[in-house]
Parts: C-alpha cells; sequence; structure tokens
C-alpha cells in the first residue's frame, strides 16, 4: 500500500512567472512530498499552467488541484439563484481548463449548502457522466466542506446512498465544526461515517475542533482527544481502502493548513510550519499503520 503525501500551496505567492514556487518546490521534495495541490483558479491557465507542468516534471512531481464550482469567497459574495445547471457548466469548464496539467487528483468543493437534497443529488449524478465523458473517472473527487452541497456528514450520506459512485475529498475538521462534536463520541455518529469512509480516496489531514477548522497546535496536549480522534479516522480509511483495493492501493493526503484566519493571530508557529511538521508526522503514522495492514 502506497501513501503519497501533497503540500498546500495555499497562502504561497507563486511570484512572477511561478519562480516562488520554483525556488520552494525542490524544498518540498526534500521534505518527502510526492507533489503538489493548487487552488488552480487562483492561477492564470494560459501564462502559469504550461509554467506549473514544467517545475513538476523536473522534479518529478505530480499535481494535484483544487477548484469549486460557485466562486471563492475572497471573489466577492456568491451570486443568487444558482442551481445545480449553473454549477454544471462551471464544473465541465473547470475539468476542460485543468486537463493539460494532467492532474493525479481533482478535487471539487461542489455544490452549495442551501439547495435541497434533490438539487444535490441532481448535481452528483450528472458530475458522474461529465467525468466519463471527458475521460477523468476515478480521478475526481468532491470534498467534504462547510458552505458546499457536502456540508455536514448526515446530508453527504444521503447523497451517498442515491450516488454510490462518489468519491470524496475527506475534510473532517469542516464537519466537526458544523456538528459541534467528534465524529466518533457516539455510536450513531461512528456508524454513519463508517458508511461514507469507502467513498473517500484522499484527505486533507487538517486536525480541527468543535469551535474551529484548525488546530494551530495539533500536538499540544490540550488537544490530544482531538487529534486522536482525527487520527482514528484516518486510519479507518487507510484500513478500509487497503480492504477494497488490496497491496497496490494508493491514497492520497495533503496535510491541509491555512493562513489566517484559519491559523489563529499569535499562533506560535505559522501555519507552513504546522503542516510540514504534521506531514512529515503523519506519513510515519501511516506507513506504520500500513505496514501492520499488510502484515496481517
Amino acid at each position: 500500500m502506497r501513501i503519497k503525501r501533497f503540500r498546500s500551496t495555499w497562502g504561497v505567492d507563486p511570484g512572477q512567472n511561478l519562480d516562488h514556487w520554483a525556488k520552494w518546490f525542490p524544498e518540498l521534495q526534500k521534505k518527502g512530498y510526492s507533489g503538489v495541490e493548487v487552488k488552480v483558479l487562483l492561477l492564470h491557465p494560459e501564462m502559469d499552467f504550461k509554467r506549473l507542468r514544467q517545475i513538476c516534471d523536473q522534479l518529478g512531481f505530480e499535481i494535484a488541484v483544487i477548484a469549486q464550482t460557485s466562486l471563492p469567497s475572497i471573489l466577492g459574495p456568491r451570486p443568487s439563484r444558482l442551481n445545480a445547471d449553473n454549477h454544471l457548466q462551471r464544473y465541465r469548464e473547470i475539468i476542460s481548463l485543468v486537463n493539460p496539467l494532467n492532474p493525479a487528483a481533482i478535487t471539487f468543493q461542489s455544490g452549495q449548502d442551501d439547495w435541497d437534497i434533490k438539487e444535490s443529488i441532481k448535481y452528483f449524478q450528472r458530475t458522474i457522466d461529465i467525468d466519463e465523458e471527458l475521460g477523468v473517472s476515478g480521478r475526481v473527487y468532491h470534498e467534504t466542506h462547510r458552505s458546499r452541497s457536502l456540508c455536514a456528514p448526515w446530508v453527504t450520506q444521503c447523497i451517498l446512498q442515491a450516488v454510490p459512485r462518489l468519491r470524496l475529498t475527506a475534510d473532517f475538521s469542516h464537519w466537526v465544526v458544523v456538528s459541534e462534536r467528534l465524529l466518533d463520541s457516539a455510536d450513531d455518529d461512528r456508524a454513519m461515517v463508517e458508511a461514507i469512509i469507502p467513498h473517500v480516496y484522499h484527505i486533507h489531514t487538517r486536525i480541527g475542533t468543535t469551535q474551529a477548522s484548525q488546530c494551530p497546535e495539533p500536538m499540544h496536549p490540550s488537544f490530544e482527544q482531538e487529534r486522536l480522534s482525527f487520527e482514528r479516522l484516518w486510519k479507518s480509511i487507510l484500513s478500509n481502502h487497503f480492504k477494497r483495493h488490496g497491496h497496490d492501493a494508493t491514497i492520497t493526503f495533503v496535510p491541509e493548513y491555512g493562513p489566517f484566519p484559519y491559523q489563529p493571530i499569535g499562533s506560535p508557529k505559522a501555519y507552513g510550519e504546522v503542516a510540514d511538521e504534521e506531514g512529515q508526522r503523519l506519513q510515519a503514522l501511516f506507513d506504520e499503520f500500513a505496514a501492520t495492514l499488510v502484515a496481517t
């Protein structure tokens, strides 16, 4: 079983002609990353995509991309009355746009939290068709994320029952905030999450709390309960993935820690430092756990 670690470029200025990234990526390679995860809609396709692919090819780096089917909040308020058809049009456009990057994974923050369940199901059913049409089936994942259709585990479970082929990027930190509880603290919650876990192929391994989506110091004793809870869920994902795909299984993860307001003002460590430390710690933890799966 192979576990690949990608580094998020969130909050890191690419520089003119991506020159800053060109100097930074070799440092990431030395830290054991297999590639980078890029918020592609913040780049200029004609100017930046070829350069990004060139930098990564020189290092043997893989590229994962992340995008939204509605405008990112940093670009202004959400337009009114967007429905599944509007989002599907953007979904198709984004996949066509990023295909030249040959991404190993495409994560979408899909849909809207104010849709009724039928509208979300309509959207996700059509994404399966579009993936097949555009030749990206198996590489597209939909993130469990606040403000999107997969904003909560109980909603996600209903959608998955209607669209069982859907694949997910799991970021449980969002759900812990939405539900204001750790997701394995009660039998019903554990059963619900365990039903969702078989759909997970990519993990954003950010530890959150019931009141904040980012823990500023994951190894601080004050956050031990949260850390152990998240680690149990992540190990469950690895175990399930191995059972379904065997020794050739590959799963990817991103220690996705972001800048303010995710990382609180006055934190003892910068968010990038937390990401790299957590990435190396979890790589060792996951590899050790995977070895026990292979040995059984």
